[in-house]
């Protein structure tokens, strides 16, 4: 069993060290997850802002406001509203195209996918709190959360330094 305190000797039944595994050729199943993960994320991305275009160009935003809201506050939620749908649709296609290269073990598509999901969740997140979408972005978020998880798990950490060339493999 794994200490509590650390040590110069490592137990070989620590959970949290280093992914020692032969990396394969196939992509492993963490890095199979976070694609999917990152798939269905991006699909919900883009239903959900092309139901805020037609919510905000097609006039269906007035039956759902008071009629007595100060325009000021109806501009501005349109504008929050048209921001989230923008972003939403390029941070969506940015991780489909970066989740494209997943199998390949490309260092450079799991970074800027990390860099998107962050903006993802920002947007999202920022987006429910202005009341500009619904619950939605939520399950975006979850998605996105759980999708950057598992694309840094240790097999697929492992398998990402084998086919970039890493070279720090094999110095542990």
């Amino acid at each position: 069993m794994a200490g509590m305190f650390p040590t110069m000797v490592a137990d070989p039944n620590d959970r949290n060290r280093r992914h020692t595994d032969a990396a394969g050729e196939t992509w492993p199943t963490p890095l199979k997850v976070a694609y999917w993960l990152v798939v269905a994320a991006a699909v919900l991305m883009l239903v959900t802002a092309v139901d805020l275009f037609a919510t905000v160009f097609l006039g269906f935003l007035g039956t759902y406001l008071p009629p007595d809201l100060d325009t000021d506050v109806t501009k501005s939620l349109l504008l929050n509203t048209r921001i989230v749908a923008v972003g939403n649709i390029v941070l969506a296609l940015g991780l489909a195209a970066c989740a494209a290269f997943f199998e390949r073990g490309s260092k450079r598509a799991r970074r800027f996918a990390s860099v998107l999901v962050m903006l993802a969740v920002f947007i999202n997140l920022a987006g429910f709190f202005v009341h500009a979408v619904g619950f939605a972005a939520f399950v975006i978020v979850i998605l996105l959360a759980f999708a950057g998880f598992f694309m840094f798990r240790p097999a697929a950490n492992a398998f990402v330094d084998h086919r970039s060339g890493d070279l720090w493999e094999g110095l542990r």
